[in-house]
């Protein structure tokens, strides 16, 4: 059964809230959140104060929360399409961090990347759950190259995802700050990743 197309209404809800939080995602990769002011994020959208208040009734917190949300589900969604593509172990890791990299050089992502501590308080109850899905997938990849025999059988697989995906955050901060630095930077994760593995025998 086909689901039913949303209204104009609807569909104009959707769009506005959106450009609040796209607006609040630029803010933030400009700004620390602490300085961010309801008013700022008004202006930006080109709504009114009340407007961002019927949206967010909980206001700033609620805001990054959600604009944290929204680029963290963009990010997993991307990188689970781009990891799909391929299926040797290296260019598996290289497209999760090639995701997470091209998000960070957006000025809407450039917050995921270089969050200050004034932001971790409203996000935490959210925060981690790309690097979560990162390190389960990971995890798999390197249970995959286990079986191939590309991987040492004892090779802890869980424990080397987290370092991983601690990689593809430090990535990620750098990118951030400096994109100039994303083709190298995953030039060197390409490398790291290959050096991890043993020639079939």
């Amino acid at each position: 059964m086909s689901k039913k197309p949303l209204g104009l209404r609807e569909r104009n809800r959707i769009r506005t809230r959106d450009e609040i939080l796209a607006a609040m995602s630029v803010l933030l990769g400009e700004n620390p959140f602490e300085s961010i002011t309801i008013d700022d994020v008004a202006q930006r959208a080109g709504v009114s104060r009340g407007t961002i208040y019927t949206y967010f009734p909980d206001g700033r917190d609620q805001l990054v929360r959600d604009a944290y949300t929204r680029i963290a589900d963009a990010l997993t969604a991307d990188a689970i399409a781009r990891r799909e593509q391929h299926e040797g172990f290296t260019d598996r890791v290289v497209a999760l961090a090639t995701a997470f990299s091209d998000i960070v050089s957006t000025p809407e992502g450039r917050f995921y990347g270089i969050m200050g501590p004034g932001t971790l308080g409203p996000v935490s109850s959210v925060a981690g759950t790309g690097s979560r899905t990162f390190a389960i997938m990971l995890t798999e990849d390197l249970e995959r190259a286990k079986a191939a025999g590309l991987l040492a059988p004892d090779a802890p697989a869980a424990e080397i995802a987290v370092l991983l995906a601690g990689a593809l955050r430090e990535i990620g901060a750098t990118v951030a700050r400096d994109p100039e630095r994303a083709a190298q930077l995953l030039r060197a994760l390409r490398i790291a990743a290959d050096a991890m593995l043993a020639p079939r025998s």
